[in-house]
């Protein structure tokens, strides 16, 4: 029973970690979503700075400075100079002054509320605990189950076995595995021992294995 004990405990260790592989994986997903996001906000800013930078290369200042330090290179009598200057004025009004915005009002006081209990939540939380009550798989349950499929015979096949619920399965489907190690185990008043092939029913595709009723000294005698 101890080795039988062993290899089941071992297949729900593995289950849980395969589970928490499953979930690493389905987050991959999520958060390269949030890598190509920021990608995609980071062009847009290095776009809209390269494109300020080209419009603000040179300003006025500049071409003014460049202007004249050409006109100081060209000899007086080479300058023209036109007495009427362009009737342009400077785009500069008042409307152009920087205008600090106004100050903000201070937030509304408002009293916290404690957010309400989901109404759904025990109900979830007593279906999920069913639900691994129900697949949880025991010596117990697994005697239970042998005891109910022997039904005073002295052995019986997986093939005659019947099905008729989800812990029958889960308890059909572990009889096999604590059996796979030295192809026998013993299981309190049982012997489960493997057999050649498989058997496969509407629930499940399993190694053919039969129960046997243990044979003790006093009933040899």
């Amino acid at each position: 029973m101890g080795a039988g004990s062993t290899v089941a405990t071992a297949e729900e260790r593995v289950v849980a970690e395969l589970e928490k592989i499953k979930s690493v994986f389905e987050d991959v997903g999520p958060f390269m979503d949030k890598i190509e996001d920021f990608r995609d906000r980071l062009e847009r800013r290095i776009r809209t700075t390269v494109h300020y930078m080209d419009v603000m290369g040179e300003g006025s200042a500049e071409r003014i400075v460049r202007l004249i330090e050409q006109l100081s290179k060209i000899g007086r009598d080479e300058v023209e100079i036109r007495l009427g200057s362009p009737d342009v004025g400077l785009p500069i009004t008042s409307l152009a002054l920087y205008t600090p915005p106004p100050p903000k009002a201070p937030p509304e006081r408002t009293r916290f509320k404690v957010p309400k209990q989901d109404p759904y939540l025990r109900a979830y939380v007593e279906a999920t605990t069913e639900f691994d009550r129900m697949v949880r798989v025991s010596d117990q349950r697994l005697l239970e189950f042998a005891g109910r499929q022997m039904q005073g015979r002295d052995a019986v096949s997986s093939a005659e076995i019947e099905i008729e619920s989800i812990p029958d399965l889960f308890a059909y489907r572990a009889l096999p595995n604590l059996a796979a190690v030295g192809r026998s185990v013993r299981l309190g008043e049982f012997t489960i021992r493997l057999d050649e092939g498989r058997t496969a029913n509407d629930w499940i595709d399993v190694t053919a294995f039969r129960i046997e009723r243990t044979r003790t000294t006093a009933d040899a005698a």
